[in-house]
């Protein structure tokens, strides 16, 4: 039966999961319907791979209040869609590439924002602004192992990280020893693909590169520079930065946290197991209050500026979670830039508007594009 939709569709585009639900985030989604129903527009959520072509309708899921529960129902394709597609791999995406291409060169449907490429693209954005690449830290694409082996020639420690991995995942710390005898160590510290801590040791750089290629298999990675980004208690940690566009269009920063890994863990990632402050409190405490507040105004004007970059040369995009980390001597560092972020870690600090915010802004941005007319 086909749904026929009185207000304007807002579909939240994600990938299908194999269970009674087949999505994850579904408070996040609920949250979003109720923002929508505020803003005039009909919230769903559907896969794109549930697209009947030929009829224009798609399979989906909406939030009925009054019986607190997804009804499935058949609607047309939405005039408007929020992308939250995750792919785990390769594969995953492939399934998927098709439908979301043949979506986004539909003239009467708009896309929020176009979901940003691998770290390795990003970071090549960003370096072109005179204004950003010095908060760059220096990288490459892991080529192989002689590659390898010439970074350690000249630096003790390097970091290892996914191209397109999210959450800390795959991330790994490589620590290269040598003794005045000439002995040497490899010592790698980090997360698996699946998110468990690893810790292996090596005294041969040959063994050392063949569990590396064992276990990065053959996902693209990503050769780093080793930044200290440890509080005086010596855990990880960085800062979150949400930038998100309004009900103007306008880019707005919906707000920022710190973010601490737990003891021995080498990313601060929340689903690492890590842990949310206030960024005031906590950098005034790290480094006194004149220099927490002269660190907090580069933090908020790199997260002004990124957005405009990354705009001018990947396209339009809704909203940006930006992580930035502070080393030792207090020098900033641009990390990784995400265009499908999470916004748990407000909720986390019992943040109330900044959760809100979070949630609504998609909402209003979307009202915005649903009556102006742009590409």
């Amino acid at each position: 039966m086909r749904q026929s939709a009185q207000r304007p569709l807002l579909g939240i585009m994600v990938t299908e999961l194999n269970r009674e639900l087949p999505f994850a985030s579904s408070d996040f989604y609920k949250h979003l319907t109720y923002h929508g129903a505020k803003e005039g527009l009909e919230v769903f959520v559907f896969s794109p791979n549930r697209i009947d072509w030929q009829q224009g309708l798609v399979r989906g899921y909406s939030y009925a209040f009054e019986k607190k529960e997804w009804i499935m129902k058949l609607f047309p394709l939405p005039s408007l869609i929020y992308d939250r597609c995750f792919f785990s791999n390769k594969r995953s995406y492939q399934q998927y590439r098709h439908h979301v291409s043949k979506l986004r060169e539909m003239p009467h449907i708009r896309f929020l924002g176009y979901g940003l490429s691998g770290k390795w693209e990003v970071g090549q954005i960003l370096q072109k602004d005179h204004d950003l690449h010095l908060y760059l830290p220096e990288t490459s694409l892991l080529t192989g192992r002689l590659q390898l082996k010439r970074w350690l020639e000249t630096r003790s420690d390097i970091f290892l990280k996914p191209q397109g991995g999210s959450q800390g995942r795959g991330a790994l710390h490589l620590h290269h020893l040598r003794t005045t005898e000439g002995n040497e160590t490899f010592h790698i510290k980090g997360r698996d693909a699946h998110n468990r801590s690893i810790e292996h040791q090596f005294h041969h750089f040959d063994a050392c590169w063949s569990w590396l290629r064992t276990t990065i298999g053959t996902r693209p990675y990503l050769i780093q520079v080793y930044l200290t980004l440890h509080s005086s208690q010596g855990m990880a940690y960085d800062v979150r930065s949400l930038v998100q566009k309004n009900g103007q269009g306008l880019w707005e920063s919906t707000g920022m946290a710190v973010r601490i890994g737990k003891p021995g863990s080498i990313t601060s990632n929340l689903h690492g197991g890590g842990t949310a402050e206030e960024v005031s409190q906590f950098l005034t405490k790290e480094f006194g209050a004149a220099r927490a507040a002269a660190l907090i105004e580069t933090l908020r004007s790199l997260s002004s500026r990124i957005p405009h970059v990354l705009e001018t040369h990947h396209g339009r995009l809704a909203e940006l979670g930006i992580d930035l980390g502070i080393d030792a001597d207090g020098r900033v560092w641009i990390l990784e830039v995400n265009s499908k972020p999470g916004r748990t870690i407000f909720a986390r600090m019992h943040n109330d508007k900044a959760s809100t915010k979070a949630i609504a802004n998609p909402i209003h941005y979307a009202g915005f594009l649903l009556h102006k007319k742009l590409s």
